[in-house]
């Protein structure tokens, strides 16, 4: 119940700090050929078919985290506020995906292979996501914009594989390889739950535990890494309070000795 609660409470700082502009900016230029379609009264499936890829990668934004060193504060786990995130950010994709089905079934009406763009959406999504966040496992920054790229043209690309290898990889067009998108969307989705992982829990050959190193004591620091994981713990015996304090004041001290030094 405490959990509960304290993810609950996550929800509202989370929506403030996560890329909503970013991604209903994504889903708002997709639908932008789609609008020309419908007033040129021309066949909007190629269109729809950008539209979901579109959608889809822009789950790719949910990975950025600017507020990673406040977020860290709260008693919810990296990965919890990822995936809250990762909810807020689906929910407004399908949105926008919905007014633009709404808005071509009340014009020309859809096409019958419809439901077919739901895999490919779902493909796009996945890949965007599986990217981003390795990408930020990686240190890189701007996380967003390259799942984005990465959804759309892995589609793209499988696609046009696709003529080369028609009885092994799925294509646009329906046909029996069609559900093939959904081993893409579940290997894309598989990639980024084993990206997304806390890395405190992944120990390394090298006697270090992910990006955190041992100690004889245990404390924790702001995280200056990737800002999608949160604060860093120093992983090791069981953390003594005062020793704690202690080297949170030393670091105050020399950060102000520092700061006098620069002006």
């Amino acid at each position: 119940m405490r959990r509960r609660t304290a993810v609950l409470a996550a929800i509202g700082p989370t929506a403030r700090v996560a890329h909503l502009g970013s991604a209903a900016l994504t889903v708002a230029l997709a639908a932008v050929p789609v609008i020309v379609t419908l007033a040129r009264s021309e066949d909007v499936s190629v269109p729809l078919i950008l539209a979901g890829l579109c959608s889809g990668a822009a789950l790719a934004w949910a990975v950025d985290d600017r507020a990673a060193d406040l977020m860290g504060s709260l008693p919810v786990s990296s990965p919890v506020r990822t995936t809250l995130r990762v909810g807020l950010v689906a929910c407004l994709a399908i949105v926008g995906a919905a007014v633009i089905a709404i808005a071509v079934a009340v014009g020309p009406g859809l096409p019958p292979d419809f439901g077919d763009r739901l895999a490919e959406t779902a493909a796009a999504a996945a890949v965007s996501l599986g990217v981003s966040l390795v990408a930020a496992r990686r240190g890189e920054r701007g996380t967003g914009p390259v799942g984005v790229t990465a959804g759309v043209l892995a589609v793209g690309l499988v696609a046009a594989l696709s003529v080369r290898w028609p009885t092994v990889l799925p294509a646009l067009a329906p046909g029996s390889t069609h559900a093939r998108w959904w081993v893409v969307a579940a290997g894309g989705f598989a990639v980024a739950a084993y990206a997304g992982r806390d890395p405190g829990r992944r120990t390394m050959s090298n006697g270090r535990l992910g990006r955190f190193v041992k100690g004889r004591s245990g404390i924790v620091v702001p995280s200056r890494d990737p800002p999608c994981f949160g604060p860093r713990v120093v992983q090791g015996a069981a953390p003594d309070p005062g020793r704690a304090l202690h080297r949170v004041a030393r670091s105050r001290e020399s950060d102000l000795h520092l700061d006098g030094r620069s002006t």
